[in-house]
């Protein structure tokens, strides 16, 4: 398994992959942390909608905000991946010359997912990273305290959160492989995904009530936030653990019987 891990990150830190993924992943965890500390005010209730408060951005989990809010697109994304990089095997004729050199399915497999879940933690750290710059710059130009921040409840809310939406982002990346698997094309996987995750679960959750305790994209999201008021974080890691497991023998039974046809 060790060499196939290693054969995955050989595509997977290809500069076009690895630096445009983390890069543009960073960007978007601190774009969002401006947008957090922008929107942000005395007066969170004006308009009629809910802001978050200055106060509240100087609680020891202020720091997180703005990647707990970027966590629904970073698993988005991470679905698109992974998705694409199983496809790519397929697609390219390159999963034959793997299957010569390691012919055991299950432990190519394997290698491959454990390839692909560590470059999206990656992803995940550098969000942090970025998230936390963003927001440190912000608070001194909103004039927010961040001594909470440093704290050790601050540091250990930071890393709480970095780990749920590491969780979380893991979650995505099983369900992109395993359409990855299904669909052996890496624009329809993606695409089945994105229109999945975005709209259709957003809608469904909207029109029927209750419906977000189960769709796995609201299950995964709730994770990342560290739980919501419909789904507390317990009960949404055991719902996304099993969707993991199941995603996880379902892709295995998928890569070990059927044929490889290129």
């Amino acid at each position: 398994m060790i060499r196939a891990f290693r054969s995955e990150w050989v595509k997977l830190r290809r500069r076009t992959l690895l630096l445009s993924t983390y890069l543009s992943l960073t960007a978007l965890s601190a774009l969002f942390t401006v947008l957090v500390f922008t929107r942000a005010s005395n007066n969170p209730n004006r308009g009629g909608e809910r802001f978050i408060s200055l106060a509240e951005l100087a609680r020891p989990d202020g720091l997180s905000r703005g990647l707990t809010r970027a966590a629904l697109l970073l698993g988005v994304v991470a679905f698109g991946i992974a998705a694409s990089q199983v496809a790519f095997e397929f697609s390219l004729g390159t999963l034959r010359q793997l299957l010569v050199r390691q012919p055991r399915r299950t432990v190519l497999l394997s290698g491959k997912a454990l390839g692909i879940i560590t470059f999206l933690a990656g992803a995940v750290l550098c969000s942090g990273i970025g998230g936390g710059v963003a927001a440190l710059i912000m608070a001194h130009v909103r004039g927010i305290s961040t001594a909470a921040w440093t704290s050790s409840a601050g540091l250990a809310d930071t890393g709480h959160a970095l780990g749920d939406v590491a969780l979380a982002v893991t979650g995505y990346g099983a369900l992109g492989m395993l359409a990855g698997l299904i669909l052996r094309s890496p624009a329809p996987a993606a695409v089945v995904g994105f229109v999945y995750l975005l709209p259709f679960e957003g809608i469904f959750s909207a029109v029927v009530k209750g419906s977000d305790r189960w769709l796995p994209g609201q299950v995964l999201s709730a994770i990342s936030e560290g739980g919501t008021a419909n789904l507390t974080f317990s009960r949404g890691l055991v719902t996304a653990t099993a969707y993991t497991a199941i995603a996880a023998a379902l892709g295995a039974v998928l890569f070990a019987r059927r044929d490889v046809t290129a």
